[in-house]
């Protein structure tokens, strides 16, 4: 058994590990970000930065941190979608009418509207990223951490936070920074 490297595909963080076929359907769980997968959803450390990972038969994730600060994760199907700096506004995805969020969610929750989440990544003064969620053109309720937003709360986010937009649940995936408070 040879000893490889493997990259958590949430921070990126190094692991040590056997490349043992036996080791391919048990969880590893990163001692960094604490993201919990399964040993093939680590991607070996030699694979460049864009690269594209299947997590099941029919979903696939894109690996590539270039330009972005922190993800949103749905646990419930593995997806990551990534945040970048500036202004963007979360959704569900629709196929009738076309979405205007930034980053539209697949999911079958109705109760999701196309613009629920305005999430802006902001370059601090002191060199840090930070993230703050805010309440879009939605009716439905949001919670962060179990929390309602209200339609006027900025509300920052930490690495590990729990984002609830209606009946989807999200995780915010970012580097651990100072603690935010409610602007």
């Amino acid at each position: 058994m040879e000893k490889i490297h493997i990259k958590c595909p949430v921070c990126g963080a190094l692991l040590e590990a056997f490349d043992n076929p036996a080791n391919y359907s048990k969880n590893v769980t990163c001692p960094n970000c604490r993201h919990k997968g399964k040993f093939t959803s680590f991607m070996p450390s030699n694979i460049s930065s864009g690269a594209a990972k299947v997590v099941d038969d029919d979903t696939v994730v894109n690996l590539s941190r270039k330009g972005s600060v922190g993800y949103l994760l749905d646990k419930i199907t593995g997806l990551l979608y990534p945040l970048k700096e500036g202004r963007q506004i979360i959704g569900r995805k629709t196929t009738k009418t076309p979405s205007k969020a930034d980053i539209p969610i697949s999911t079958t929750d109705q109760g999701m509207s196309r613009e629920h989440l305005c999430v802006e990544v902001v370059f601090g003064n002191d060199a840090q990223y930070h993230v703050y969620a805010s309440n879009a053109k939605n009716q439905n309720p949001t919670t962060i951490n179990g929390k309602l937003l209200e339609d006027n709360d900025k509300v920052g986010l930490k690495h590990g936070d729990i984002v609830r937009l209606c009946e989807t649940t999200l995780q915010y995936i970012g580097t651990p920074i100072n603690d935010e408070t409610i602007i």
